[in-house]
């Protein structure tokens, strides 16, 4: 999800019909710029090279579990076959879903390191030049994590260099931004992560009942906390204090009343993933 201000101007979008490395291009009415709706980044046109504001979200959740922490909510639909789409029982995609396919491009993709159709959350750090880290950087297991390390519950799959994709050219800002890929597969037995990227420490959340996945800074008060325990999307921290990690509020205990800070987050086919972030590392406890 993104902003659709830029640069001072208000732009709406509309579906390209075409696709760009196996992913939908998106098209403003305004300049007619062709955009990736992977990366934000438009690719042709008049506004070529400009990037959209990312918002945070929660990729996809299950509309009761939504509904019990946002009950004011507006949905916004469109009508589909004569009914709204939500009414649509079908998915649509569900036989590409449990085939091998990746695209429609027919592109053979090399990166190895995970099944091409493995589900994965991948996720943004972007780190300001010359930012200090956060002093106590610590895992699940009090180690530091900080800078890659093994934290929290696990380390990093590094991209060898010949798995690099030589012809691709990162976003501008990819000094400053890092990229990870957390496999779904690691949440089977639980629901939290506990990481730091590039000296970030993070939280990741995905609950495989209710698909709700969410990404924090688990910093609080300028200092990095541990999460040890959740119940649903409840979870505790090492100071005892209880969070909602549908809504990253602290309910009870200590931090009572905060708020820890979410980052934007996708669910997606490791293929697509790796293929516009060749640079990604992927989490491995």
């Amino acid at each position: 999800m993104y902003s659709r201000e830029l640069d001072g101007k208000t732009y709406t979008f509309g579906v390209s019909g075409k696709l760009w490395r196996d992913a939908l291009l998106m098209y403003d009415h305004q300049t007619r710029s062709l955009w990736s709706h992977i990366t934000g980044e438009a690719i042709q046109g008049p506004l070529k090279g400009k990037k959209l504001k990312p918002l945070t979200s929660i990729p996809q959740i299950e509309w009761q579990t939504w509904m019990k922490n946002y009950p004011n909510t507006k949905v916004l639909s469109v009508f589909v076959r004569g009914s709204m789409r939500e009414s649509i029982s079908r998915d649509s995609y569900e036989r590409y879903h449990a085939s091998k396919d990746t695209g429609v491009s027919g592109t053979s993709y090399t990166d190895k390191r995970l099944p091409n159709k493995s589900l994965v959350i991948g996720v943004q750090v972007q780190v300001k030049d010359g930012a200090d880290g956060i002093d106590g950087h610590a895992g699940a297991d009090g180690q530091l994590g900080a800078d890659g390390q093994d934290g929290a519950d696990g380390g990093v799959v590094e991209l060898r260099s010949s798995q690099r994709n030589p012809t691709y050219k990162q976003p501008k800002d990819s000094g400053n931004t890092y990229y990870r890929a957390y496999p779904l597969i690691q949440f089977t037995k639980k629901a939290i992560i506990n990481d730091s990227i590039n000296g970030v420490p993070l939280l990741i959340f995905h609950d495989k009942e209710s698909f709700a996945t969410a990404v924090f800074k688990r910093i609080v008060d300028n200092k990095a906390v541990v999460f040890t325990s959740v119940v649903g999307y409840i979870a505790q921290d090492n100071t005892g204090t209880e969070w909602n990690l549908i809504t990253g509020k602290a309910t009870s205990g200590k931090y009572k009343g905060q708020r820890l800070e979410r980052l934007s987050a996708v669910n997606i086919y490791w293929f697509a993933w790796a293929r516009f972030y060749p640079e990604t590392t992927i989490y491995k406890p």
